[in-house]
């Protein structure tokens, strides 16, 4: 899993990608019922769990969480404890590859410069961020 910083450094705004990366060929329907891969408007969400920001992503309605992504631990503070939200936000899926692209954000958005490792969580598992420790977003 990475960020893609396309604006402030540290900040998450529209336009940053989050990448998050599976190590065997993706069955789209598992990740969001229906969906064949192709680009899919969804929500994303930054909150505050116990002392964490958690990043997780819903469906363009913002009712159903999609499970199939799990959420990404991210290890900063990106938010208060009322959230940001992330709507219109673009979901695409190139080969082993879910990209979002995060959208109009709503909510108190925080910069955070430090370098940080995200841990990316599933109920199949857990993943540590590629590369070395940078900011996120």
């Amino acid at each position: 899993m990475q960020t893609v910083n396309h604006g402030l450094s540290g900040k998450p705004e529209a336009g940053d990608e989050i990448d998050l990366t599976f190590s065997a060929a993706v069955n789209p329907a598992l990740i969001h019922a229906g969906w064949d891969g192709s680009p899919t408007t969804v929500t994303a969400h930054i909150n505050t769990f116990g002392s964490e920001d958690w990043l997780y992503f819903m469906d363009a309605a913002d009712t159903s969480w999609l499970s199939g992504l799990g959420g990404v631990g991210l290890v900063g503070n990106y938010s208060n404890a009322s959230g940001a939200t992330f709507d219109n936000s673009q979901m695409t899926l190139t080969g082993t590859t879910v990209k979002v692209v995060l959208g109009t954000a709503s909510g108190t958005v925080y910069r955070d410069t430090s370098n940080q490792d995200m841990v990316w969580w599933t109920f199949k598992g857990s993943a540590n961020e590629l590369g070395a420790s940078d900011p996120n977003f």
